[in-house]
């Protein structure tokens, strides 16, 4: 698996395949990542008051709900994908590291990951201040710059433009891959917490479905990490192979 990630292009087949086998050997450290940065997230969420929101502001209340959700998730739950990224990364090089480690290391990166992060969301709104579409391509060229930060140890607008450069080229193919799993991701969230509609209200239980869910959303982040680490190291080995010249060499100088 380890050389293969580096020289095939995988089908979104393959990437499935890899992705669900790399977390169910690495269960056991993928588990307390996920409980460690989830748990507290979990709890402190419960004490917004959404019932409150929704029967005081109905639509309006449910949106300031769900941009509670999505700050938390930028601040804080990305800590568990860039420790996710760096696990999976060194499982993939035959090198594991411990749980602690990989938490180390997306503490190490954790501030570039979230100003990063602000300034990919400042060049987007202002690509959508001039048409939409512009600002969903934009989007999907900055989709991958968590795992950038978290593992080629770049930051800002270079971890940006890194991003770009995988996806430029193959937009349509990435959308593609990238909207299946999070389709998938989505469906199995579904699957989850079905059981949990028909239990009684219960905060200890609400705490305990958002946290289930987190563990089988984990498996999603590392598919996503394969599908990065797959396309990030053909397009390094694609830049490190010299253009054949059609016309012969006479001399070649570097500086």
């Amino acid at each position: 698996m380890k050389h293969e990630i580096y020289s095939t292009r995988y089908d979104l087949g393959r990437v499935i395949t890899v992705g669900w086998e790399l977390y169910r050997k690495n269960f056991g450290s993928i588990l307390p990542i996920v409980l460690i940065v989830y748990v507290p997230i979990n709890i402190g969420l419960s004490f917004v008051p959404v019932d409150y929101l929704i029967e005081e502001h109905g639509l309006r209340g449910f949106n300031m709900y769900m941009k509670v959700i999505q700050l938390t998730e930028f601040f804080f739950g990305v800590l568990a994908t860039l420790a996710l990224a760096r696990l999976i990364e060194a499982a993939l090089a035959g090198q594991p590291i411990t749980w602690q480690q990989a938490l180390r290391h997306a503490l190490s990166r954790w501030g570039a990951t979230i100003g990063t992060g602000l300034l990919a969301g400042l060049i987007i709104v202002g690509m959508c201040l001039l048409l939409i579409i512009p600002g969903i391509i934009w989007g999907l060229y900055y989709s991958l710059f968590v795992y950038v930060v978290a593992l080629r140890g770049l930051s800002g607008k270079k971890a940006l433009d890194y991003s770009k450069g995988i996806v430029k080229g193959q937009w349509w193919r990435v959308f593609g891959y990238l909207s299946v799993i999070g389709i998938m991701g989505l469906i199995a969230g579904l699957v989850v917490v079905a059981p949990f509609i028909f239990t009684p209200d219960n905060v200890i239980l609400d705490i305990f479905s958002d946290t289930l869910t987190d563990i089988v959303s984990a498996l999603f982040l590392v598919m996503t990490c394969v599908f990065f680490l797959n396309n990030d190291h053909l397009l390094v080995k694609s830049e490190a192979e010299p253009t054949p010249s059609l016309e012969p060499v006479v001399c070649a100088s570097q500086e």
